[in-house]
């Protein structure tokens, strides 16, 4: 593995751990808001802004990011009941 590989591989990763420690922030900022909702609701927050989506599904919540916020901005994911599902640094996949 090259030295800029090896750089770039760090460095998203520690991309990946901020988008992960936000997130959590914002869910323990939000608790009482999202313990309201339905069980299952899917919820993306903007790790940036703390403005988030929901959805029924992750797949509804993941169209209504990307329209709202576009799909490189970092955000987390959470399954209401569910725990954490995902968290990422560098867009929708």
């Amino acid at each position: 593995m090259s030295t800029n590989t090896e750089t770039e591989l760090t460095d998203h990763q520690a991309e990946i751990d901020r988008v992960g420690e936000r997130g959590e922030q914002w869910v323990r900022q939000y608790d009482q808001e999202f313990s309201r909702m339905p069980k299952g609701t899917h919820v993306i927050i903007n790790c940036r802004t703390g403005e988030y989506v929901t959805g029924p599904t992750s797949l509804r919540a993941i169209d209504a990011y990307a329209r709202r916020f576009g799909r490189k901005e970092p955000g987390y994911v959470i399954e209401v009941g569910g725990g954490v599902v995902v968290g990422w640094g560098g867009g929708i996949v």
